[in-house]
C-alpha cells in the first residue's frame, strides 16, 4: 500500500511540472492533494527546482508593483543571457539615489542599461532588479520596504533564485536604504553593500529609531568618500566605529580624493562581486539579538518579537548607542523639480526649519540667481552653493508668479546633533539555541515567537524552550501543513520553509 502512495505521489508531480514555476495555483495544487503528507510536501516544497526557461534572456525587463488602488511601483529585472531556469541563480536588488522625488524616474530600462552592475550580472549570470522609488515608495518607509519584499517574491516566483544569496545593494539614498533595509528587515537577503549612503538617514526620515545591535545579524559591507558633501567619510567613520562596539558584522571601507560620485566603481566592484561570492545567507544562526520599537520590523529569522511592553524597566544587557556628528553640511533645505526643463531651479518642497524656509521660499519658486550669479540649472545653483560655509548670509533671486524678487537668507551654523533617535521606547531579545534546545532573554517585550524549521532541529524529539531562566515550553513539534503553505504564499522562501510558529509570553 505504502508503494501504491508513493507511486500516486510521483504520477501527480509528474503531471504538475506541466505547469512549472512555483506559484500561487501550484502551490495550492499541491497542497490541495490530501494524499502528500506534511513531510513530502515539504520536501517537495523546500527543494522545488522546476521552473519554465524564459523565450528570451540577456534582456531588461519592465515591470510594475501594484502597491495600491493608485499607485504601480515600476521595476527593472535583466535577465542574463547565461540565465539556466534549472540552476539556481543569485540576485541582486540595487537602489538607486534620490529617492525623495514626487514622480519615478522617466526612463527607467536606459537607467537599468548603463548601470554599473547590469555588467556583472551578466558576467556571472546573476539576475539584477533596479526598483524605481519615490516619495510613497522610499527605501525607508513601510510601504517602500513592502514594495521591495513584493519584487522579489514575484520574481521567485517567475525564475529560480537561490533563496540564500540575494544582496541588496545602492548608492546615496540607495546606500542609505540598503543600511536600513540591514536594520529593520533582514530576512530576505544574504549580505548588504551601502556605498556612499548614511547609516542613520532611514530613521530622520521616518522619526523611526534603528538598532545598531542588529547589524549583527547580517554581513554589512559599507563604503564611503573623504570628499562627498552628503555623507562624508570622516562622519560615516564615527558611527561605524559605533556599530563595531556594538558587535555589527561590519567591513568598511574609504575611498579618498572622491566626492559623492560613484568614480570608484571600476576598481571596487570587482571586489564587492568577489565578496558577495563568498556570502551564503544562513536562516539558523545559532545566536540571534534583535530590538524593535515596531512590530512590522519584529522578525529576524527563526525569532520574532511579537509584543512590546515599554512599561517594563529595560534590561542593563539593552543598551543604547549613540554618538553627537557635528552638521557642517551646507543646504538650503529644498527639494527641487527634475522635471523642470526652464531656466533656473524649481522648488517642489520647502524643508522644516531650514534656511529655505526661514529666508521665505515656496513651492513653485523658481531661483533664476544666487548672490546675483546667474543660476541657469540646479547644477549651477549647487555649485554657487560649494563656495559657502556654515554662518554665511547669501541672496536668492527667484521668480515668483512672474515677478522678480530678491530674497535674503543666512545658512546656519554648525550644530552638533545625536546621530540615532531613540525617543520611541523598543523591545529586545537575546536568543540562541544549540541542537533543540533554545535560551532566550528579553527586555521590555511581552510575547515571541520561535519559528520552527525540519533542518533547525531533530522533529522526532522535544523542543526545549527556557525564557528568562525559566522552562517554558518542552514538546514535540510537527509540521503544521497549513502554516507552511500559507508561509510559502506570502514569502516565496523555499529554504525558509518555516513548518511551525511557537508563541511565547513573558511573564512579569
Amino acid at each position: 500500500m505504502k508503494k501504491y502512495f508513493v507511486l500516486i505521489i510521483l504520477i501527480f508531480i509528474i503531471n504538475l511540472a506541466f505547469a512549472s514555476n512555483l506559484n500561487k495555483d501550484v502551490i495550492n495544487e499541491l497542497t490541495s492533494n490530501q494524499i502528500i503528507s506534511g513531510d513530502s510536501l515539504f520536501t517537495i516544497l523546500s527543494d522545488w527546482q522546476n521552473y519554465s526557461q524564459p523565450q528570451k534572456t540577456g534582456v531588461f525587463l519592465l515591470e510594475h508593483n501594484q502597491v495600491n488602488d493608485t499607485l504601480a511601483a515600476p521595476y527593472v529585472v535583466y535577465i542574463p543571457n547565461g540565465y539556466n531556469a534549472k540552476s539556481k541563480t543569485p540576485l541582486i536588488i540595487y537602489l538607486h539615489g534620490g529617492v525623495s522625488t514626487k514622480v519615478f524616474h522617466d526612463t527607467p530600462i536606459e537607467y537599468a542599461e548603463q548601470n554599473y552592475f547590469t555588467e556583472y550580472a551578466e558576467k556571472n549570470n546573476w539576475i539584477v532588479v533596479y526598483p524605481m522609488g519615490n516619495n510613497d515608495t522610499a527605501w525607508w518607509n513601510l510601504v517602500g520596504i513592502n514594495n521591495i519584499n513584493a519584487q522579489i517574491r514575484e520574481l521567485k516566483s517567475q525564475y529560480n533564485i537561490d533563496d540564500n544569496r540575494i544582496y541588496i545593494t545602492g548608492f546615496s539614498d540607495g546606500g542609505s536604504g540598503s543600511f536600513h533595509f540591514a536594520l529593520n528587515a533582514p530576512d530576505d537577503f544574504a549580505a548588504f553593500y551601502p556605498l556612499n549612503g548614511m547609516l542613520s538617514v532611514g530613521s530622520i526620515v521616518t522619526q523611526i529609531p534603528v538598532y545598531l545591535p542588529n547589524l549583527k545579524n547580517r554581513s554589512v559591507y559599507a563604503v564611503n568618500t573623504d570628499d562627498d558633501g552628503l555623507y562624508p567619510a570622516k562622519k560615516m567613520r564615527e558611527l561605524m566605529e559605533l556599530s563595531l562596539k556594538a558587535d555589527a558584522n561590519l567591513f568598511y571601507k574609504e575611498y579618498w580624493g572622491i566626492g559623492h560620485t560613484f568614480e570608484y566603481a571600476s576598481s571596487e566592484l570587482p571586489i564587492l562581486i568577489d565578496n558577495m561570492k563568498t556570502k551564503v545567507r544562513d536562516i539558523f544562526p545559532p545566536e540571534i539579538y534583535w530590538e524593535t520599537s515596531m512590530l512590522e520590523y519584529g522578525k529576524c529569522d527563526w525569532l520574532q518579537i511579537t509584543e512590546i511592553d515599554t512599561m517594563q524597566t529595560h534590561k542593563e544587557w539593552q543598551k543604547e548607542y549613540n554618538v553627537k556628528l557635528t552638521d557642517e553640511r551646507v543646504s538650503f533645505g529644498f527639494y527641487n523639480d527634475r522635471e523642470y526643463k526652464g531656466i533656473g531651479a524649481k522648488i517642489t518642497k520647502i524643508m522644516p526649519e531650514s534656511a529655505a524656509e526661514a529666508m521665505g521660499l515656496e513651492e513653485n519658486d523658481i531661483i533664476i540667481k544666487m548672490d546675483d550669479v546667474e543660476a541657469e540649472n540646479i547644477g549651477k545653483l549647487i555649485e554657487l552653493r560649494s563656495t559657502k560655509k556654515r554662518g554665511d548670509e547669501f541672496t536668492l533671486t527667484i521668480l515668483r508668479a512672474n515677478d522678480e524678487v530678491v530674497l535674503y537668507g543666512q545658512f546656519p551654523n554648525a550644530s552638533s546633533y545625536n546621530a540615532l533617535n531613540y525617543e520611541k521606547s523598543s523591545g529586545a531579545v537575546k536568543a540562541n539555541y544549540f541542537g533543540n534546545h533554545f535560551n532566550i532573554e528579553t527586555s521590555r517585550v511581552s510575547q515571541i515567537a520561535i519559528y520552527i524549521h525540519p533542518k533547525m532541529i531533530n522533529m522526532k524529539i522535544p523542543i526545549i524552550i527556557t525564557l528568562n531562566g525559566n522552562e517554558v515550553f518542552n514538546e514535540i513539534v510537527q509540521i503544521d501543513r497549513e502554516f507552511m503553505v500559507k508561509n510559502l504564499l506570502e514569502n516565496h522562501d523555499r529554504k525558509a520553509l518555516w513548518t511551525n510558529k511557537i508563541f511565547l509570553n513573558v511573564n512579569k
